[in-house]
């Protein structure tokens, strides 16, 4: 069911990715996973899908995970322990404060989003364990013989800048702005206007109590607090 199974560091990693399901090489997800497939998730994971053709725009895996935060350009989340019971309410406030703790062994989850230059809507959900990514059992699709041959075409993907290349800057912030302009007056790009390159974005963390529903806009919203677009 899986797209691949690896590492996805950088944006260009999945870019190779989307490029390949585009070719025929790799398959891309066509439908939510059932109950069964969820449970099959591990370590090197990857899955990429197109919004129209899934008749999807949320990923959902079943599993519990912590708040978003935002690395280069990836939004990523650790998984948490389900077992673990709420506090009991604050002497203070008397409201039951919310308590969740990382799981032993549990996977990261990162996303990725783009929007094309023919406004193809496409996403990409990868899962690892840092173990395997440090031992190195998890490789990139660059270093895949089926995959390091293949080339990005120029103009079909957002442009990547060099900051890219390491994974320490949004790759996917101007397709964010582009699909999402006529909603968000406050991301449209003036005809003129550059990406900024002057900041590296840095991890932050968004509060539990204010996720918005859409992994979308939890994007949106972190990345327009780093870079003025």
């Amino acid at each position: 069911m899986e797209s691949f199974i690896g590492y996805i560091k950088t944006p260009q990693d999945a870019l190779v990715i989307f490029e390949a399901c585009r070719r025929g090489a790799l398959n891309r997800v066509q439908r939510r996973l059932t109950s069964k497939e969820r449970m099959e998730i591990h370590s090197g994971s990857v899955f990429a899908w197109d919004e129209k053709e899934a008749g999807m725009r949320r990923w959902t895996d079943g599993r519990t995970w912590s708040p978003s935060r935002v690395l280069g350009s990836f939004l990523t989340y650790r998984e948490l322990d389900t077992k673990r019971r709420p506090r009991r309410p604050s002497v203070h406030t008397g409201v039951k404060q919310v308590a969740f703790s990382y799981k032993h062994n549990g996977l990261i989850k990162q996303s990725f989003s783009i929007c094309t230059a023919s406004n193809q809507k496409i996403h990409l959900i990868s899962y690892y364990a840092k173990s395997d990514v440090m031992s190195g059992k998890l490789k990139r699709p660059t270093g895949d013989p089926t995959l390091n041959s293949i080339e990005i075409p120029k103009g079909l993907y957002p442009e990547l800048n060099p900051l890219d290349i390491g994974g320490g800057h949004s790759a996917s912030m101007h397709s964010i702005a582009f699909s999402r302009q006529n909603s968000i007056d406050s991301m449209t790009t003036p005809p003129t206007a550059q990406p900024s390159l002057k900041a590296v974005m840095s991890i932050q963390d968004i509060p539990w109590e204010k996720l918005p529903s859409s992994e979308d806009n939890r994007q949106l919203n972190a990345l327009r607090t780093q870079v003025r677009i």
